[in-house]
Formats: C-alpha cells, structure tokens, sequence
C-alpha cells in the first residue's frame, strides 16, 4: 500500500468520523399562508442547555458523538416539539402555528445593585436604577451610593475627585468601556468623570485580580462601564439638571434603526457651572467654573449568519477654572492664584466578531481602539501639558472542549502602544512603551465547582517580559450559597504627574529619584509597579416569611513586590518619589446585607474595615494617608406600585484618616494629625409619568464641610500654601431638580 492510498483512507474516515459526530436536520413551520422554513428556532438538548438556532434557510447543526439526542424545537408563536435525533441521520420537523396565547402578567423585583451569583469572579452589578439615585453628572460621581467603591475630593482647587477600592488608589483599578482599556494613562484618574452618567446602561465591579483576557495591569479589580447601544428599550432620552448653585447639565440619547441589520445611536451631553462660590470663606472657590461638551457615535452590524461589527467615536472637551475668588479683579495682587484646565479627548473604537453556525460556542474576534488625549493645566505660575497617544489591539478565540460545554478555553494576542509627551514647568518625560502579549484561560465546570486558570506572557520594550497568572474558583454549595477564591499578578507603569496632580496645587517641591540601576530615564527613573492580590468571599440568598434577602462578606489582601511612593511626610515643602521593594500592603474585609422590608421598601447595609499600611523610605512603616479605617453605608428605599413614585435615602459614615506629617511648617502652617469622622445624607424622590420622570434630591444633606481645606490661602506664595490636604466633602449641601423624558 502506497502513501497516497493510506492518505485517502485516512481522509475518509476522517470525513466519516465528521458526518456521524452531527446531529443536523431542517425545520418548518405550518400557519394559514402554508409552510415555510422557519430561521431563528432555538434547539435545545434534554438537559436545557442552550446549543444552537436554525440558519435563514431553517438548517441546523449540532456537533455530538451521541447516537441519539432527544431535542427541544422552540419558537416564538409556533408549539415548541420534542423529538428523538438520531446520528447521521438528517431530521425534518415543522412546527404548527400556536392558535392561542394565554396572557400572563410576571411581576418581579431586582435590588438597583446587586452580586452576579453566576459569575466566578466576585462581580457587583450597578444598574441603570441606581445610577438614576445619582441623578447628574459622571460615573465617577455615581458610586456616592456604593459600599464598595469610594469616591474621594483630591484637593480644594481643581474639583477632581478620585475613586478607592481596597484600601487603594483607583489607579490599581483597571477601568474600562465594554471591555476595552480606554481609561488608562494619562486619564486614569480623570477618565471617569469625563463619562456621562446618563450615558451607561450598568457597571460591573470586579473585585480582585480580573481575567487575564483584559491585561495584566489590574490589581484590587475592574470597573467596566456598558454603554447605552442601538438596541436598548429607550428610542430617544432627553435628561436635564439643575442646582441650586447654577450647575446645568443636559443629556441626549437617540437611537436610529436604518434596516435589520444595522442601527445606530447618537449622544451627547453638555455640563455648564459659572458661579463663584466661597462658602467657607477661605478667598478660594470651592468649585471650579467651566464647561464639558460631550458626543459620541456608535454604530451597529449584526446579521444572521454570526456575523457582527460596531464602531464608535468620541470627543470631548473640557475647560475649568478655579482659584481665588478675586482673581479677575487684579490679576498682579500677590494673593492672587489662578487654575485653569483644558482637556480634550479623542476616542476610535472598532470591534468585529463570528460566531460559528455550527457551534455558538466557537467564536473569534477582533478588538481595537485609537485615542488621543491632552491636557493643558496652569496652577498659577507652575504649569503642566501633556499629550497620550495610544493605540490598542485585540485578537481572541473562543471555543469548548469536547461536546459536553463544561470545559472551555479563550485564548488571544494583545498589543499596546502608548507614546507619553509630558512637561512639567519647562521639564520634559516623554516616553514611548510599547507591549505585545497572549494569553490563554481555561474555564471548567465540576459539577457545583467553576474553576478559572488563567496565563498571559508580555514583552515590555522597555522593561522586558514578565508573565501573569491568575486563578479564580467558585464553589456552589447550594442553590443560594456560594463562596470564591482568588489570586493572581498585576503589574503596570506609574504616571507619576497625571496621577498626582493634586500635589501640584501647592508650594511643595516635586522631586524625581535618583537613577538606580536598571531603571528607564523615560519614565522617571522608576520602575514599574508589581503587585500580588488574594481573596476569598461568600454569597448568600435567601427568604424570610417569603421576602428575598442576600448576605455576602469579603476578605481581599493586597502586597507589593514594588511599588511607587509618593512621600508627603519626609518634607513638609517637598514631595518625593521612588520605588519601594516589597513591604507596602493592604487589607480590606466588607460585609454586605440586603433585606426586602415588604412590597415597598428594600433595605441595603454594608460595613468595611481597612488596614493599609505604606513603607517609607524615610521613616519606615506609616499608615496609608487619606485612608479611612472604617466605612459603612445604609440605603432605604421606597417604590410605589408600577413604580410610579420612588425614593431613597443613604447615609455614609467615613472614620478618621491619617493626614501627611505637616509639623516640618511654623505652627500657622499646620495641619492635624488625623482627620475627625463623619456622616453624609443624600436623598431623592422621583415621580414617574408615562414617559416623563420628575426628580427632586439633595446631596450631603448634613451640611458636612471640611472647615480648613488650604495652607495659607491668605498668601498662596509664601512657600507654605498647600491645597492637597483633603480628608472629607469641601461642599456644603446640594438641592437639585430634573427630568427624564423618554420619547420615540
């Protein structure tokens, strides 16, 4: 037997084999204009699990070794039909027109946030409900309601806030935009207030180490933000806001159908504040002025043969300003300091996908985006401009393993390039870093066990390759109780000025370390941050006298291999930077509870305890700063049937802070030690018409107000002015007024 005989034996039983490991037939539907083949009819297997769906010409496929199959055969409007398939044998079915439909009104409740119970990392889901609480503005000042995040003022002058989540920086968070890093960089701590609230259908809250199929640069966890697409249920919304202090904001959302196929949304949003408000009494404004003009276009492909694309752009541009109340007035008083910002933003999205007709399961696609991003800052006589640009590449593949759907695999290639352009007072840090990598993820079901293994190998051209493993378990031990286990690597680069530009409202001088061995000139002579988290948590549902109640508590704990330090306390004029090997940590453990009172009224709590410590360089181990030990939050709320009228009231206890060591100024120029507690109010009401819904709430209602916010705001140039010390709110009360109005 030659070669050529034994490659064509060989080729037909592998055909053979092909044939008989499917199950295929065809399917029609009978109704009074006659018979047609039906596409779109869901198949199902004997044990509910989803498999595939007919084709436009009613022809299915599904690969199996199993000698027989009993199928299910359901479609909207036709009686769904149950039949034997047999291997190789094709199957001819047609459904018969379902004459009579009974109606049934399902009536049930979702709490505005809640825990994903299916997925195997630990994921808080943020819905459109309770972003609605937060009625204006950004998403970074939509978590004012949330246990798990926290959202922080940086200083008194430029109004940025940022977020916390484990006793860290949101800087080790890993933000993104339907799964694309487009908050990163430069933005990272600016990126989520250039987002309209109104603009996100939900946000999801992963807490430790994320998937590897997202990077490597997540730490304590991932926010991703899903944007309102072409197919949610509102055809147009129209959103407006108001308060008492002048700040407008108005939002537009419009979706356009153009065929089955393609579809696409427009929206946009606009921010106005011009007004100089002083309510402490300090010479400076407690809110800068300006504007935020925001568009973004998204488009939409999707057909019937697996196929699916989207594109989107966005721009955005931002102006602030801020400083002494008089400085328009006479621009040469030597009490005069003047903050002016400009930021603008460019943001190309591109995604492509397949999935494979003959297994929904298998699937690959393309992901990628381009963005462009300056800021321009003047803080008075220092100033600060820089420039990203960034582009990201994505390829992944998707599929199981052998024909039962328990075992899974995603694997892909990543690519990313950053080109930094940064002046700090006439000093420059450019650099460009650029990484390729892939990744592999292994995803397996054991019976009530999910098991998430996870490797990814980079090459940094500038620091080299390093690999990342993560590992996620979730155990099911009932129905409503489930507990997880997590651990894994992150590593990412510091931005030392865009992450810190608070410090810079301030007279204390900013310090590059001395190169060290190995380290990259271009990117401060530091080296990148590597960290390691791990942690376990619980989930547990359940009823009382037939009310749905949800208990969960966490434990996460967070050590660096390096880390970059900001040191404030080694010099009261000064704030240096450099790397530190192995010694900082944090631990972080919260407990969560939900409780439906009755029909009306829902109940969340939640308490967490951290304990974050950072190693200094200059006086060794001190506790984090601006971090507060202890946090709790409780929320009620109030929903009419239908609901037609809803309200809610949270309350947010903050404990003492540890503040950086100011005593190196004379006694005027002090700060103390640690900050006092306190407890912020927010509330709203909102009444629901058909399609228009009315709002009415005020934030920190309390009136709470950090009384001394600036160091020598009497003389902004005498060394001493500092601007950063920030432990709690520098507003007083908010009462604003809106409205949401859904149109066709």
């Amino acid at each position: 037997m030659n070669a050529t005989t034994k490659l064509l034996i060989i080729a037909g039983l592998g055909l053979s084999f092909g044939i008989q490991a499917q199950h295929t037939g065809t399917v029609s539907g009978k109704n009074k204009h006659g018979s047609t083949n039906l596409s779109g009819v869901l198949v199902y297997t004997a044990n509910g699990e989803f498999n595939t769906q007919t084709d436009s010409t009613g022809r299915y496929v599904i690969l199996s070794d199993a000698d027989s199959l009993m199928l299910l055969f359901a479609k909207t409007g036709y009686s769904s039909d149950t039949v034997i398939s047999l291997k190789g044998k094709a199957l001819s079915l047609s459904l018969n027109d379902e004459k009579v439909l009974n109606t049934y009104e399902v009536q049930a409740t979702q709490p505005a946030t809640y825990l994903s119970s299916i997925n195997p990392i630990k994921t808080e889901i943020i819905t459109e409900q309770e972003l609605f609480k937060a009625a204006c503005c950004n998403v970074s000042e939509s978590f004012q309601n949330s246990a798990t995040v926290d959202i922080t003022t940086t200083d008194a002058v430029t109004g940025s806030r940022q977020i916390q989540m484990l006793g860290l920086s949101g800087i080790y968070l890993q933000n993104t935009i339907e799964n694309l890093p487009l908050i990163r960089g430069l933005d990272i701590n600016h990126g989520l207030s250039l987002l309209p609230g109104t603009w996100v259908e939900s946000i999801q809250v992963s807490k430790g180490v994320g998937s590897v199929a997202n990077g490597f640069e997540s730490i304590t966890g991932q926010i991703n933000t899903e944007i309102k697409k072409p197919d949610c249920k509102e055809r147009g919304l129209l959103n407006l806001y108001l308060n008492q202090f002048g700040r407008s904001e108005a939002n537009l959302i419009k979706v356009v159908e153009l065929n089955e196929k393609l579809s696409t949304n427009f929206l946009a949003h606009g921010s106005w504040m011009q007004n100089k408000i002083d309510q402490n009494r300090d010479g400076f404004m407690d809110s800068p002025d300006g504007w935020q003009g925001n568009v973004m276009n998204r488009w939409f492909y999707r057909d019937t043969m697996g196929r699916s694309a989207q594109l989107s752009v966005r721009y955005v541009r931002e102006l602030k300003n801020s400083g002494t109340t008089h400085s328009e007035e006479d621009p040469f008083d030597e009490h005069h300091y003047e903050f002016d910002q400009e930021i603008q933003q460019l943001d190309v999205v591109a995604k492509a996908g397949y999935v494979f007709k003959s297994n929904p399961r298998k699937s690959i696609g393309f992901l990628g985006n381009f963005q462009r991003y300056t800021i321009n800052s003047q803080f008075d006589a220092r100033w600060y401009q820089a420039k990203q640009h960034s582009v990201n590449a994505n390829v992944f593949f998707q599929n199981q393993i052998g024909f039962s759907g328990k075992h899974k695999y995603r694997t892909g290639a990543n690519f990313w390039s950053d080109q930094y352009e940064e002046y700090y007072t006439g000093t420059p840090f450019a650099r460009l870093e650029q990484t390729a990598g892939g990744f592999f993820e292994y995803t397996g079901n054991y019976g009530n066990h999910t098991l998430v293994a996870g490797l990814r190998a980079d090459h940094n051209f500038l620091f080299g390759g390093f690999v990342t493993p993560r590992l996620h378990y979730k155990w099911d031990i009932s129905e409503r109780f489930n507990v997880r286990a997590s651990g894994g690597r992150g590593q990412r680069t510091a931005n030392v000025l865009a992450e810190n530009m608070a410090y810079l409202v301030s007279s204390r001088a900013f310090l590059t370390p001395v190169a060290q061995p190995g380290s990259i000139s271009a990117a401060y002579d530091l080296l990148p941050e590597v960290a390691w988290n791990g942690g376990t948590s619980f989930q547990w549902s359940y009823f009382i006298n037939g009310r749905e109640g949800s208990l969960s508590g966490e434990y996460f704990y967070t050590w660096f291999e390096r880390q970059t330090v900001i040191d404030l306390d080694a010099h009261a004029q000064k704030m240096l930077v450099y790397n530190v090997e192995g010694k900082s940590f944090a631990n972080s453990a919260q407990i969560d509870l939900f409780q439906e009172i009755n029909n009306r009224f829902d109940l969340r709590m939640a308490y967490r305890y951290t304990d974050a410590w950072m190693f200094f360089n200059t006086k060794g181990w001190l506790e984090k700063p601006f971090t507060a030990r202890h946090r709790a939050l409780a929320s009620l709320s109030y929903h009419s049937r239908g609901n037609k009228f809803m309200a809610d009231v949270t309350v947010n206890y903050v404990s003492s802070k540890r503040m950086p060591d100011t005593s190196g100024n004379p006694e005027p120029y002090r700060m103390t030690d640690r900050s006092p507690d306190f407890a912020l109010l927010h509330a709203q009401i909102t009444y629901n018409f058909e399609r228009l819904a009315v709002y009415l709430g005020g934030e920190n209602l309390t009136g709470v107000v950090q009384s001394r916010q600036i160091i020598s705001p009497e003389n902004p140039h005498n060394g001493f002015f500092d601007a950063a010390q920030i432990w709690g709110p520098t507003f007083g009360q908010v009462v604003y007024i809106g409205m949401r109005w859904k149109f066709q």
